[in-house]
């Protein structure tokens, strides 16, 4: 059997190549658009697994994502090497389907490959593929997953698969998410070297998971966090927790900093073992297409964190739905064929435009930037109220508003 300081030095590369990959990894990568982006990254980190010595390591990398309208795929590739003259690289490949029909529903496949000593595929290295399915219930999203891997490591050939599903809540600015995954794996050198053990011979450990992510985002900041606890099921004992912490800053449009730390489990996955950390990261985003800047996010999502979707509001008299920076509004205001019905909004310094009929009901549809706006409506000069679905205040006439904000 090999010794634990030999199963430690022998995983390390892959942790590196994981930790920067994801501290590198906030790519602005819109839900639906048409255009292109590119970014490059540069980092560097400290890593340190169970009874191991310190190390750093440098990363490289450069990715590229191309969406048309349902569809969209973004590759990425880095580079880590580390002090000690470990060496790793990882490929990661996505596609997300969120076709228009389909508002609420998104599909993410990803394909990804690590090696280590920069040989593809290497005698040592993992290859997995993962596939996500979400589902918007308002603000909630509900979403399930499956991935699986295989990950070969000095003569050890070994095989993991997991299943996971989970929710996400949006409340503002604010996202609160809670993941339940139960995994399968043979990789005995790697739960041993995290202190997951088998009580008797059976062909694969089991291992349930739970994590709770809490992250806010506001103007240039982003701020991260979270918790995860493991505990062996069956035949496996064992238990270990996991946390993070990551921060980013918008310095300018196209620049990017990224600083993070924490302690990450063990993959059964993608073959990556359980490690502490501490890394910075700087990305440079050297495409931007004019078209694009309405469609993506200021820092866009880490890979571990879905997109955040800003709900629709539909009831009989609103349909409001919004992306970073712009909102629509469709009025449909039920009166008699012969009524004068009326809209006004602060964007415009409430001045008052008639609305048109169409079919049985006046409609009128408006298009609102970033903020906070209030929408008014009234029948045949009376009083200005708010459309029912919009929270009401009051305006400035005596009146009553609608409250819409667009992120």
């Amino acid at each position: 059997m090999l010794s634990a300081v030999r199963r430690r030095t022998s995983l390390f590369a892959g942790v590196c190549g994981l930790v920067l990959s994801t501290a590198g990894g906030l790519s602005a990568q819109p839900t639906r658009a048409t255009g292109t982006l590119a970014w490059l990254d540069a980092g560097g980190a400290r890593v340190q697994q169970p009874q191991s010595t310190l190390r750093s390591a440098g990363t490289v990398g450069a990715g590229v994502w191309h969406g048309r309208g349902a569809i969209s795929v973004a590759g990425e590739g880095s580079v880590t090497l580390a002090d000690d003259s470990l060496a790793a690289a990882q490929w990661v490949l996505r596609t997300t389907f969120a076709p228009e029909r389909w508002r609420r529903s998104r599909t993410d496949l990803d394909v990804s490959a690590t090696t280590n000593g920069l040989v593809l595929p290497g005698a040592n290295g993992n290859r997995s593929a993962a596939v996500r399915q979400a589902l918007q219930l308002g603000s909630v999203s509900v979403f399930g997953g499956a991935g699986l891997g295989r990950t070969s490591r000095l003569q050890l050939d070994s095989r993991g698969h997991a299943f996971s599903v989970g929710a996400d809540w949006l409340p503002g600015a604010w996202r609160v998410a809670v993941t339940g995954q139960r995994a399968f794996t043979d990789d005995w050198q790697l739960m041993e070297a995290s202190g997951i053990e088998l009580r008797r011979v059976v062909p694969a450990y089991i291992i349930d998971d739970v994590t709770l992510d809490l992250s806010w985002r506001r103007s240039r900041w982003w701020l991260g966090g979270s918790r995860s606890w493991r505990a062996g099921s069956g035949a496996t004992t064992g238990t270990a927790t996991g946390h993070s912490l990551v921060a980013a800053w918008q310095l300018s449009p196209s620049l990017l900093l990224i600083a993070q730390g924490g302690e990450q489990m063990a993959d059964a996955v993608r073959g990556v073992p359980q490690a502490r950390y501490t890394g910075v990261a700087m990305r440079w985003n050297p495409v931007r297409v004019n078209g694009l800047r309405r469609d993506a996010r200021a820092f866009g999502e880490a890979r571990a964190l879905p997109p955040a979707v800003v709900p629709d509001v539909r009831t009989d008299e609103v349909l409001l739905q919004r992306r970073p920076g712009e909102g629509t509004v469709v009025l449909t205001i039920d009166a008699p064929a012969d009524a004068v019905v009326e809209v006004a909004y602060s964007a415009t310094d409430w001045a008052p435009v008639r609305m048109a009929r169409e079919g049985g009901a006046f409609v009128h549809r408006l298009t609102l930037p970033a903020g906070t706006h209030r929408v008014a409506v009234r029948v045949n000069g009376g009083a200005w109220r708010a459309p029912r679905g919009l929270a009401a205040v009051a305006d400035d006439f005596g009146g009553k508003a609608g409250v819409v904000v667009v992120p």
